[in-house]
């Protein structure tokens, strides 16, 4: 007795907010049915819906019934493509199951434009035995909230800086929704290592409720201690749907990279068995540098100025030759400057290679050549 008044229950909440259903069978869908492991079986539907039903207020729902041959998690899927767009995956774990019947809820906004062309798949993994979709599953229009949820962070930041990170939730239906967000969910099929960051402030969940229209932005900080290239935690909805089903909506994978403060490393280095000296230039950032470089001093090398071009985390190198020198040894160093920063390098002692003798001996060689001089313009007197 119990059960029937459930189910009565339900039909009643239903009839409220349900304007159209219809089983996927009258638009020609057939069972899906595979046992072979690492198969994908799908079909191709176009729903078109009369003006009418068109007119109705609601959101478009479609609603997959699926069977599982066992109950071990495995990757074994069904998935939806709608008008060839991007392949929406339901994996086992998202299904809500009742005796062996189970259930995945897909918002489909497209249907109320009067045409949706769906692509339905099952893949059957491992573990699992055979999976099986339905033609009993449906699609409807529904007065129902329509949540979306999307994840959102600075694509790069210094090491030492905090990140903000913003959970973005979005109500397009038509009615009142209560959820439970998740900033870092623990995503089974995207395993992300984050311990090598915390949540510094903000809280990591919150309860609220979402009206008709409404956005809201839920912010948070982390502060990471390595230098990586981070692929962040998705975040997490939870909801009970107008099925008594509890779901959850699984946001986008934003990507963090984490940089040393100092975008350009510059390096000098001598050339072996030579006077030339080389720049190494390094770009740690992911973005590109453009700068010049300016070899110091100027008057003791060719092309002392130069312009610089570093891509994203690349490196370049270039090379100076040095003019002969007038000195014994002379220091060089080199500078990189752009419209905000400037970069010095080491510096570097050049010896000269050219034997030089000392100021006596020049002296006495000079005085030499002009006593001959001399002598020879006596001799040539006489004569």
């Amino acid at each position: 007795m119990k059960q029937y008044l459930v189910l009565l229950l339900v039909l009643l909440f239903l009839s409220t907010v349900m304007a159209y259903q219809s089983p996927l069978s009258d638009f020609g869908f057939t069972d899906i049915n595979t046992s072979i492991v690492s198969s994908k079986q799908c079909q191709t539907i176009d729903l078109t819906l009369a003006e009418s039903d068109l007119n109705e207020v609601g959101v478009g729902l479609l609603s997959i019934n699926a069977i599982f041959g066992g109950i071990e998690i495995d990757n074994t899927y069904v998935s939806v493509t709608v008008n060839g767009g991007e392949e929406k995956v339901f994996w086992k774990e998202f299904f809500s199951c009742k005796d062996n019947s189970c259930w995945a809820r897909l918002y489909l906004p497209e249907l109320k434009e009067g045409n949706a062309k769906l692509l339905i798949c099952a893949s059957l993994g491992g573990n699992t035995t055979n999976v099986s979709i339905l033609k009993n599953s449906f699609v409807g229009i529904y007065d129902i909230p329509l949540l979306k949820i999307r994840n959102q962070a600075p694509s790069q930041i210094f090491l030492g800086s905090r990140a903000k990170m913003s959970i973005i939730v979005s109500n397009e239906g038509t009615k009142l929704s209560s959820v439970y967000l998740q900033f870092v969910h623990p995503d089974t099929r995207a395993k992300v290592t984050i311990s090598s960051f915390d949540i510094v402030d903000g809280d990591s969940s919150i309860t609220t409720s979402i009206s008709p229209g409404e956005t809201k932005q839920f912010d948070y900080y982390i502060k990471p201690t390595l230098v990586s290239s981070y692929n962040l935690p998705s975040a997490a909805l939870f909801f009970t749907n107008n099925f008594g089903e509890e779901q959850v909506l699984i946001s986008n994978h934003p990507t963090l990279s984490v940089v040393t403060p100092k975008q350009i490393e510059l390096s000098l280095v001598t050339i072996e068995n030579s006077t030339s000296l080389k720049a190494i230039i390094k770009n740690n950032w992911t973005a590109p540098f453009y700068g010049t470089i300016i070899l110091s001093p100027q008057t003791k090398v060719n092309n002392s100025l130069q312009e610089v071009y570093v891509s994203p985390n690349g490196e370049q190198e270039i090379t100076f030759t040095t003019l002969a020198l007038e000195v014994s040894k002379e220091n060089f160093f080199a500078t990189i400057t752009d419209n905000n920063s400037i970069f010095t390098s080491n510096t570097i002692e050049i010896e000269s290679k050219q034997t030089q003798l000392p100021l006596g001996v020049l002296l006495a060689i000079a005085g030499i050549i002009v006593g001959l001089l001399i002598f020879g313009w006596i001799n040539y007197a006489k004569k």
